[in-house]
């Protein structure tokens, strides 16, 4: 790994634990509008959004995807039996709970601490919205490690797509040889920097097994092994 330059990291699963930057958004939501919290409460929104974001339905329903932002709001106040139909409201409290919560992955931030006084350039490419994304990382405790902030919404592509990780390479003057990316998605992440022509280290914290025909160059189990690679 001596010639490596920079390491890109995925932000949510990897770096960021996303489950309770969630709550942390549910929880000021529920603060807002006058509704004390309980945990079921994201134990019934969470398998609805990924639900309706996977498969764009519910029970039977089409919903677009400008429309489910307010729909997954409309769907759990009503299985809460909570009146409230301030769908929109509801959705941007959300979306101000998750911008401002900082919730990272166990050892994220020794790890990053690490790699960044090792000299490597450390980037964060990720998918969504540039309002939500960039916060989280920029104001949580590794912010001041991180040299860019690749969100999907600037270059109008998702990951797997390359031109993410083109653009950030570009943006940073460095060639895909001169970078690797670390992430927990292996069709977003792993797949995502071998169509960009990157190595890829799978972060796989559940020891899921690879059922996938894509097969990453490396595999960590805790992000601390990363310091015996570099």
């Amino acid at each position: 790994m001596d010639k490596l330059k920079a390491i890109f990291f995925d932000a949510d699963g990897t770096i960021v634990d996303h489950k309770e930057c969630e709550k942390q958004a549910l929880v000021y939501l529920f603060d807002s509008i006058g509704i004390g919290y309980q945990d079921e409460y994201q134990d019934i929104f969470r398998p609805l959004d990924h639900m309706l974001w996977d498969s764009g339905s519910c029970d039977g329903i089409s919903v677009s995807a400008k429309d489910i932002p307010t729909y997954r709001f409309k769907l759990l106040f009503e299985k809460l039996n909570i009146s409230y139909d301030n769908y929109a409201k509801a959705n941007d409290l959300f979306k101000v709970g998750l911008a401002n919560s900082v919730a990272l992955i166990e050892n994220a931030d020794e790890i990053i601490e690490y790699l960044y006084n090792k000299g490597y350039m450390l980037c964060v490419v990720t998918n969504g919205l540039i309002e939500l994304q960039k916060p989280r990382v920029a104001n949580s405790k590794i912010g001041k490690f991180i040299s860019h902030i690749m969100v999907s919404e600037e270059v109008g592509a998702h990951k797997p797509n390359p031109l993410i990780f083109n653009t950030l390479l570009k943006r940073i003057g460095l060639n895909p040889w001169d970078v690797i990316m670390i992430g927990d998605s292996l069709k977003n992440d792993i797949q995502g920097a071998k169509n960009a022509k990157i190595k890829a280290v799978w972060y796989n914290p559940e020891h899921s097994k690879n059922e996938t025909d894509i097969l990453p160059d490396y595999e960590i189990n805790n992000l601390l092994q990363l310091k015996d690679m570099f």
